[in-house]
């Protein structure tokens, strides 16, 4: 197979089967905990596997555009938070054979609305995962 590089384009976010309307970025953090070991027996501190976490977080331009159904305006996502919902996530690419799908459940924990002068209005938000994340075949 010839090398490919992959563009952030041909990843995408979907929450509750939606994408975020105008995302420019999307980071998905996966952080294993470590336990330390320690005993009598041991020679200094061991590491052992923990629990696994992940979060994402993205990033958007705010665009009012009613002709558009299958995606979440800036102000959906900050009613998503207000409304403490648990919302299903689903991280894949629309090209074959470029990335597994993932999926889990996940809060939005945190929004904000950047409304500099002279420029455009972005919103931002992090999901932080309910579970385990999956990967799908």
């Amino acid at each position: 197979m010839e090398k490919q590089v992959i563009q952030g384009e041909d990843i995408i976010l979907l929450v509750d089967d939606k994408t975020t309307l105008h995302a420019t970025t999307h980071t998905l953090k996966v952080d294993l905990e470590l336990k330390e070991l320690r005993t009598k027996d041991t020679n200094g501190k061991e590491k052992s596997p923990g629990d696994i976490s992940w979060s994402v977080d993205g990033d958007g331009l705010v665009v009012i555009d009613d002709e558009i159904e299958d995606a979440h305006s800036a102000e959906d996502v900050l009613g998503i938070v207000l409304a403490k919902k648990l919302v299903d996530v689903v991280i894949k690419s629309p090209k074959t054979g470029v990335l597994k799908t993932y999926t889990g459940k996940a809060f939005i924990t945190s929004f904000s609305l950047g409304a500099p002068a002279g420029d455009n209005a972005t919103y931002s938000y992090s999901l932080t995962g309910s579970g385990n994340l999956t990967p799908k075949p």
